[in-house]
């Protein structure tokens, strides 16, 4: 599992589990402090390699040998694409579109999101 083959909005079972994904990890200064670079945070986010979170859609029992399998998919958003379309690229009203419409975005994602489309900037 990589950022470009996970998608917003993804289902996976684990467990009993069920987990969604809802938005690239935003990486965090204390990485600047962490590694002893000023610039680690970005430097991570400008990579690519951001990871994602997770939000809980049913809660139950897992284990760490148990397989996490992919249960729905619901956007062509990637998370590799909500990271390039909020962090990379010029402002571009389509592509903020796209993502705003991904199901499964986080809210926090999508206010800012939408924010930023009111402006037009990034």
């Amino acid at each position: 599992m990589t950022e470009h083959n996970v998608f917003i909005g993804d289902i996976y079972r684990w467990g009993e589990v069920l987990i969604q994904v809802t938005q690239p990890r935003s990486p965090c200064f204390k990485l600047n402090f962490h590694f002893a670079i000023s610039d680690m945070a970005l430097l991570m986010q400008n990579s690519g390699k951001t990871g994602w979170l997770y939000r809980v859609i049913a809660p139950g029992k897992v284990s760490s040998d148990a397989p996490l399998e992919l249960a729905s998919r619901l956007s062509d958003v990637s998370v590799h694409e909500a990271g390039v379309i909020a962090w990379s690229m010029p402002f571009d009203d389509e592509q903020y579109h796209r993502l705003l419409s991904a199901a499964g975005l986080s809210a926090s994602w999508s206010r800012t999101m939408q924010k930023r489309r009111l402006s037009g900037k990034n």
